[in-house]
């Protein structure tokens, strides 16, 4: 499949983007990834798992983490509840954090999302219709550059380039903005072009806390619109591959923009987030039964690895990932306690001081 540039363009999976009211229409996908047939433990394709202690501070404290961006030498933690990132070097020292509310330069109402592109920290605020533009090493302002769209998730793209989703949650837009969910800019957030076409009356009935996953090679996006994932190449020729995580009990398609879908009330299983991207793996959170199940499918081998209750392998709230390992975040003793009772790897003495003193961890999971 190939992207075809221009705002008339249809992608040849568009069929999954249309209206809430919209009939099911036929679609097939590149590849469909079996969620009920899982072929083994997670721990099969588990290395190693490292904790890595962060330095205690109050000014880098958090309501939990929303999503984390790394590296070669930090890691960006983004609370969007208090439009906080924490950044972190790879010793677990912090190096500086990004909270400057207010109205003056270099200041946000909010951080919606961001990312990371060369030497440079990219973050959303829609309050202002604006990207703000700091050093990454630094946090130092940069630059402001006005937005076309209104976006819930950003990632790089290509040289120069960037990728913004902008997905009507609840209702639709209160400002007229093309019905796209993705856009393509160039360096200066000037649409080029938009992709994923919608009607009028298109809205997701929840938020996710982000919209892309990044490798060296391809940005993955997904949504509540459907169950499994796009992902497209930064080469040249853009190419897009379409993957359904096919489970046993789907939301319907006429109940997709239905809250009640989602609260549990109904038996409907649904992918909860993203999938996050590692090497081959992709890490896929699915929601049923009013509980989070954590897979890990190996694209190579095409085979589904899940969480063993009975063993000590479990991997559970990964927000990140850097490339060799999936990355999770342990903001408290409690919190840790809690998940090392269903089976999360104890950590080192070392962390668990840390988190006697109120601290918080990362948990690095470097796969085969």
């Amino acid at each position: 499949m190939r992207i075809k540039c221009g705002w008339r363009w249809c992608f040849v999976v568009s069929c999954l983007i249309v209206a809430c009211t919209e009939k099911k229409k036929d679609f097939v996908p590149d590849e469909v990834v079996q969620m009920d047939v899982v072929g083994g433990s997670i721990g099969e394709v588990l290395d190693t798992v490292v904790y890595l202690p962060l330095e205690l501070s109050e000014s880098a404290a958090l309501s939990r983490v929303h999503k984390l961006w790394a590296d070669d030498s930090l890691y960006f933690l983004a609370d969007f509840n208090y439009s906080k990132i924490a950044v972190y070097a790879h010793d677990g020292k912090l190096k500086y954090v990004l909270d400057k509310r207010g109205h003056g330069q270099g200041e946000y109402l909010e951080i919606r999302n961001f990312t990371v592109d060369g030497d440079r920290l990219y973050t959303i605020d829609n309050f202002q219709h604006q990207i703000h533009i700091y050093e990454k090493n630094t946090g130092t302002y940069v630059e402001s550059k006005p937005a076309d769209v209104i976006a819930s998730d950003i990632a790089a793209f290509g040289k120069d380039g960037f990728l913004l989703a902008a997905i009507p949650n609840g209702q639709a837009w209160a400002v007229e903005q093309p019905k796209n969910l993705v856009f393509q800019t160039d360096g200066d957030f000037k649409v080029k072009d938009a992709y994923f076409p919608y009607e009028e009356a298109y809205c997701e009935p929840l938020s996710r806390y982000s919209y892309f996953s990044a490798t060296d090679s391809s940005v993955i996006f997904g949504s509540f619109r459907f169950d499994g994932l796009m992902e497209i190449m930064k080469s040249g020729k853009q190419a897009a591959h379409s993957v359904l995580m096919d489970l046993k009990h789907p939301i319907p398609e006429g109940l997709r923009a239905k809250t009640e879908s989602y609260d549990g009330s109904s038996p409907y299983e649904f992918v909860a987030q993203t999938p996050v991207a590692c090497r081959q793996y992709w890490f896929v959170e699915v929601t049923k039964d009013k509980k989070s199940e954590c897979y890990v499918y190996d694209r190579h081998a095409g085979k589904l690895y899940g969480n063993d209750g009975q063993a000590m392998d479990r991997m559970a709230f990964i927000v990140g990932s850097d490339g060799t390992h999936f990355i999770g975040y342990v903001p408290d003793k409690a919190y840790y306690e809690e998940l090392v009772k269903f089976g999360l790897y104890k950590a080192d003495s070392l962390t668990e001081e840390r988190l006697e003193q109120g601290g918080s961890a990362l948990v690095l999971y470097r796969m085969k």
